[in-house]
């Protein structure tokens, strides 16, 4: 072969290389990653499953922990926790109900006004009037209970009780966090294995209301003690010190789940799997969690009486509670599903190559379509195909580094995060272009392609 034909068969080689860039959508050169040397060893799943199993059950401990301490330690949340109660229909009905009904015990309208019938009648009052007097004790009875629950009914929906609530829990929040901790106090008494919160500065605001409005019997309320039952429950003691002893840990708990997800990946035989089947199990550990809130909900229903409180309000107050749980639980999960799909998605072989080259093409396709139609980024085009691989890993970082760095990350924040980050990636794509194999060497096997 001379060296004509030599020159010619090696111009076509190159021309070959640049077609296939421009369709493919990458340098002839890239190839597939793929797995490294086999790590041996018997112990390495066994350390792997052992730690993986151990990060899944510290994960909804860890979860807890945080859930425990902030609504401890945090007073502003712990404000913004329980704020929504001062207007939730269900524990407003209850509040009144229960206010109107203490009130009215104290009155004693019936034995008031049999009193007053009597006393007439030792003073000459004909029996006619007597009877029709005694006939108008219920009634009267019925009136006053109807004049009193408005009045409540007026004080619970308004916007006074929402800030008194609100105020009253800032001022008050070590006694408040009795209700989780156990402990007692002036405005929260746990006995005989019953929570309860007293109404005494409620009802007397009503007693004021009733009084400035001309129903000067309300002068003769006593001073009233009434509790508003939040939990009842034969295992309270159990559960408060499990409470004190996950606020004790929060700390320490998410940080040994994450050592034993980084130790599995780091001992595993592969670890882009293992990081997968950790992620994953994270996944399983929420789901498992969240179906435990929903069984103890079940649960603490149950074990309060329809007499002490109404089921709605009582989940009312046990959903308010668990939110920042449930906030934590679908947070994570988004996470670590995107987690698990980065893992897959950067696989060998299998469907995760196939995904990758049809996203090459695809985004191949778009760029040649772009260069017919005049649309070239050039030298800036040419630099985000350079630092490609750089620019991922900086968008992933800053995106882990946005959640970490959220005080309380939900799982719509994780959503939008991820996909922020998914169009700067896209973006990426779209408008980097691959260096032009005609002027540049694409391997040395291949020869100079020719000027």
């Amino acid at each position: 072969m001379s060296d004509d034909e030599v020159s010619e068969v090696e111009a076509l080689r190159a021309e070959v290389q640049r077609l296939r860039a421009e369709v493919d959508g990458a340098p002839p050169t890239v190839a597939l990653p793929v797995e490294g040397p086999a790590r041996t060893g018997w112990w390495r799943p066994v350390v792997v499953t052992l730690l993986i199993i151990l990060m899944a059950i510290l994960v909804p401990l860890s979860v807890l922990a945080r859930w425990a301490h902030d609504e401890v330690a945090d007073t502003d949340r712990y404000v913004e926790t329980l704020r929504p109660l001062a207007t939730d229909p269900a524990v407003q009905t209850a509040v009144i109900d229960r206010v109107t009904t203490e009130i009215m015990t104290r009155l004693r309208v019936d034995e008031v006004t049999g009193e007053a019938v009597d006393a007439l009648a030792d003073r000459g009052l004909p029996p006619l009037a007597s009877s029709s007097l005694k006939a108008l004790a219920t009634p009267l009875s019925d009136a006053i209970e109807g004049f009193v629950e408005k009045q409540v009914t007026a004080l619970v929906k308004s916007d006074e009780f929402e800030t008194a609530w609100v105020e009253a829990n800032r001022q008050a929040h070590t006694q408040m966090v009795a209700v989780l901790t156990g402990k007692d106090t002036d405005t929260v008494q746990v006995s005989n294995n019953t929570v309860s919160v007293n109404l005494a500065t409620i009802i007397d605001t009503v007693k004021q209301r009733l009084v400035a409005r001309g129903f000067t019997l309300a002068e003769r309320l006593p001073a009233i003690d009434a509790q508003f039952t939040i939990f009842e429950s034969d295992d309270i003691t159990k559960a408060q010190s499990g409470f004190r002893l996950l606020s004790a840990l929060n700390t320490w708990l998410p940080i040994l789940a994450l050592i034993c997800l980084i130790g599995a990946v780091a001992v595993a035989r592969s670890r882009r799997r293992t990081l997968i089947a950790g992620s994953l199990a994270v996944v399983l550990s929420m789901v498992l969690l969240g179906a435990t809130l929903n069984g103890s909900r079940e649960i603490y229903l149950n074990a309060l009486p329809s007499s002490d409180l109404p089921p709605e309000a009582a989940a009312a107050i046990y959903d308010t509670l668990v939110y920042f749980i449930r906030l934590n639980i679908r947070a994570l999960i988004v996470l670590f599903l995107a987690v698990a799909f980065i893992a897959w998605i950067t696989g060998p072989v299998g469907a995760p190559a196939a995904l990758r080259r049809s996203t090459s093409r695809a985004f191949g396709a778009v760029r040649q379509g772009g260069n017919r139609v005049g649309i070239d980024t050039g030298s800036f085009g040419i630099a985000l195909w350079t630092y490609k691989t750089p620019i991922r890993f900086g968008v992933l970082g800053l995106a882990l580094l946005l959640y970490v760095m959220r005080d309380h990350p939900t799982g719509g924040f994780a959503l939008l995060v991820l996909a922020i980050g998914g169009v700067i990636l896209l973006l990426v794509e779209l408008l980097s272009r691959p260096p032009d194999p005609a002027v540049v060497p694409t391997s040395p096997a291949a020869g100079p392609p020719p000027s």
